[in-house]
């Protein structure tokens, strides 16, 4: 008899797909570089959908997806601060 503690098959194989999930590893790489390369530097909006289009290496729905993650900003930040929302963010994708 299983444990009532153990996860069902169908659980596991949620985990296992959301940990695996490109969008949300690509996010984390991109807060990475943000916070470890001029963390003080300025970060736009255009900053923003310029980093999502590099990222995605040219797939228009990676591109989407990201986009969809990554908060919109519309106040002055630096990089550094936006990697961490980025950070955040990357929690729910």
């Amino acid at each position: 008899m299983p444990e009532r503690t153990q996860s069902a098959q169908q659980d596991e194989a949620l985990r296992r797909v959301r940990s695996d999930c490109p969008v949300r590893t690509t996010l984390r790489d991109i807060a990475t570089d943000l916070r470890s390369i001029d963390p003080s530097g300025p970060f736009t909006a255009f900053d923003r959908v310029f980093t999502a289009h590099n990222a995605a290496n040219g797939c228009q729905h990676r591109e989407t997806a990201l986009l969809k993650r990554m908060p919109y900003i519309d106040w002055d930040t630096t990089r550094g601060e936006y990697g961490l929302i980025l950070d955040r963010a990357s929690w729910s994708a």
